[in-house]
């Protein structure tokens, strides 16, 4: 069967498909809302099961289409469990009708009605570029730049063929809100960087249990950095509750301080993340039913404290080690004063574990409390 003979299928029946794009393998969850013989469009789930916009996506872009696996297994239960756990989601954005013919143009718009911010991916220099789209002709789309990270590459002009793009995702939670704070303007502000030197240690500690977010980053990579405040610390290590890119409570991150490469106090990036932070706050949905954003932790042993509130509350922790570059799934058996004994998974596919002990000294960070690691629970144990 043909790929566009699937997608018919799947449309027809309005079943839960992966779509699987080209090259970079993004898969898109969701059902078909229309297609023709060269695009489609999807109404889409994120990974915790939850509606999160849609996606135009070229067919020429696609690898696969799926209609059964393990992966869309995972997803229909995911949807089962956010469903009967009342999940805050984003705000659904109803779009109208669109017939398949012209379902490009279409669409495209609609967008520029709507001057709603869009992911466009493959068509630019970047792979991935938020924008807002400004015009159409009958060759060519023309946008102008959203850059999240820094406003000053706010509003550039580019133009590409209309016919370039691999997909374009929009209304999903992250691209509304997106939305809503672009419709003022915003100016850049020159980020504050403080490097791991002797004045980390007192920035850091003037920081705690203040409502200032901070971007921290890891020695392994400039791309690897949380979000968070700071709840505990002490001269080795600090707790950070974190926030998520769409401003939710994003779970705890332990982490060793010989591990950070530099942190960030003000950035354009964190006046984001902290406006959406406040805008959830407001409406009271800024911690998921399922999660505890109250933990509290004793600062003269935090790996002991931690250890041992995530052995009581059965948690899932992702550990990273000092001396590996891979990260492991495990969760906690049994916490001392010096070491802790844990049951790490060495075969997610078959849900076994080895019980090993481990010195604290061994650990590089720890992250445990946000939503993935909920389902992910659900998922090996349940």
């Amino acid at each position: 069967m043909s790929k566009y003979k699937q997608l018919q299928h799947a449309y027809q029946q309005q079943q839960l498909i992966d779509v699987v794009r080209r090259p970079t393998k993004d898969i898109y969850t969701g059902t078909i809302c229309q297609l023709n013989s060269k695009y489609l469009l999807m109404r889409v789930y994120n990974d915790y099961g939850l509606l999160n916009g849609y996606v135009l996506i070229a067919i020429r872009a696609i690898a696969f289409v799926g209609d059964h696996g393990a992966d869309l297994e995972r997803i229909k239960q995911r949807i089962k469990i956010a469903q009967s756990k009342e999940l805050f989601a984003s705000q659904e954005l109803t779009v109208p009708p669109f017939s398949a013919d012209h379902l490009l143009t279409n669409v495209l718009k609609y967008l520029i009605n709507q001057q709603l911010i869009v992911l466009i991916i493959g068509a630019t220099n970047y792979q991935y570029q938020q924008a807002k789209i400004q015009a159409l002709n009958k060759q060519q789309v023309k946008i102008a730049t959203v850059d999240f990270f820094d406003f000053a590459y706010n509003n550039q002009p580019i133009a590409f063929m209309k016919n370039q793009f691999d997909a374009i995702e929009f209304g999903g939670q992250e691209l509304n809100q997106a939305t809503k704070f672009f419709l003022q303007p915003h100016k850049h502000q020159l980020p504050i960087m403080v490097k791991a030197n002797l004045h980390l240690i007192p920035l850091l500690k003037s920081l705690k249990d203040k409502e200032t977010l901070i971007m921290v980053y890891i020695n392994t990579s400039n791309n690897n950095f949380y979000v968070g405040k700071i709840i505990n610390i002490n001269n080795q290590e600090m707790v950070l509750s974190l926030v998520d890119q769409d401003g939710y409570f994003g779970g705890y991150a332990l982490i060793r301080l010989s591990e950070v490469s530099f942190v960030s106090t003000q950035t354009d990036y964190l006046r984001i993340i902290a406006t959406y932070r406040t805008w959830h706050q407001q409406d009271q949905t800024f911690v998921q039913p399922v999660l505890d954003d109250k933990m509290q932790f004793d600062n003269q042993n935090l790996w002991q404290s931690v250890f041992q509130q995530a052995t009581l509350q059965k948690l899932m922790l992702r550990v990273q080690f000092r001396q590996l570059n891979t990260d492991f799934l495990a969760y906690g058996l049994q916490a001392k004063e010096k070491s802790v004994k844990l049951a790490v998974f060495d075969d997610l596919q078959r849900q076994t574990t080895q019980i090993q002990e481990f010195k604290y000294d061994d650990f590089a960070r720890i992250t445990f409390g946000y939503l993935n690691l909920y389902f992910t629970k659900a998922e090996l144990i349940n």
